[in-house]
């Protein structure tokens, strides 16, 4: 199964890497991507055991442990999972972001 991460995606996460860099280091920064990609990839083993989002229908809400963050993940077709966006736990999701998952 192949993974793909949206622009949108890898927007976020590099949003998430200067943060961590800026208040912690580099040292933290690399720390915190290191999991992010972990976990991530992760869904590899068994994408359908990671739970329906009720935010943004079609697709996954996976939760990083150990940091503040969630990945919604969809499916594209049978081999092809698109990472759509990483949000912190504590953000109020725009409506333009549901819109963008819908709408695709």
């Amino acid at each position: 199964m192949a993974l793909q991460w949206s622009d949108l995606a890898l927007q976020s996460l590099e949003e998430i890497i200067l943060y961590y860099e800026a208040q912690a280091g580099r040292r933290v920064a690399n720390a915190v991507e290191k999991r992010l990609f972990e976990q991530i990839e992760k869904i590899n083993d068994c994408p359908m055991s990671i739970p329906e989002s009720e935010i943004f229908p079609g697709s996954r809400k996976l939760v990083i442990s150990k940091l503040p963050y969630v990945a919604f993940i969809r499916c594209l077709s049978e081999n092809l999972w698109e990472v759509v966006d990483v949000v912190h736990t504590s953000r109020k999701l725009p409506k333009v972001r549901q819109k963008r998952l819908g709408d695709s």
